[in-house]
């Protein structure tokens, strides 16, 4: 008797809605406050259980959310051109807010899209993995290997 091949799912959210929320993401709106906001999404939970159940979704997110990143960077270069108070008392603390706020996106960049907008941890060249050989020369022969096993028997006593 043949066992049935299990049906695929039922997506959790329609790609038509999931389509909106990523193009949403990319243009730098937070998940959470979008699926709260609007009615017609589905809530955030769902939407990170679709993500993870579904990996042509998770695709589709993970690129969003590398797109968000670089709507980061612009907010970022704003943050820090925008002039500053003439109040010399207000301008440094505006300089301490905007630095916070800088930190705080620039971490978050930092985790959506580790490796860049391509997001391709070759393109990085950072320590994600490959192999490092240094070699010059004539490859040497490995030393003599030394028998020890009798040498702790006749340690001065």
């Amino acid at each position: 008797m043949s066992v049935p091949a299990k049906k695929r799912k039922k997506p959790r959210v329609p790609d038509a809605v999931f389509s909106k929320i990523c193009m949403r993401l990319s243009k730098g709106e937070a998940l959470r406050p979008m699926c709260d906001k609007d009615a017609e999404l589905p809530s955030w939970h769902t939407v990170l259980r679709h993500v993870r159940e579904d990996e042509e979704a998770y695709k589709q997110y993970r690129e969003a959310r590398v797109l968000q990143s670089e709507y980061y960077r612009d907010e970022i270069i704003k943050i820090v051109e925008a002039p500053l108070p003439a109040d010399p008392k207000l301008a440094m603390a505006e300089v301490q807010r905007r630095r916070l706020e800088v930190d705080a996106k620039d971490k978050f960049i930092r985790q959506l899209a580790p490796s860049g907008v391509r997001d391709k941890p070759e393109d990085s060249g950072g320590a994600q993995g490959g192999t490092l050989v240094i070699q010059w020369g004539q490859k040497a022969e490995p030393p003599a290997m030394i028998d020890v096993t009798n040498a702790i028997d006749h340690v001065d006593e």
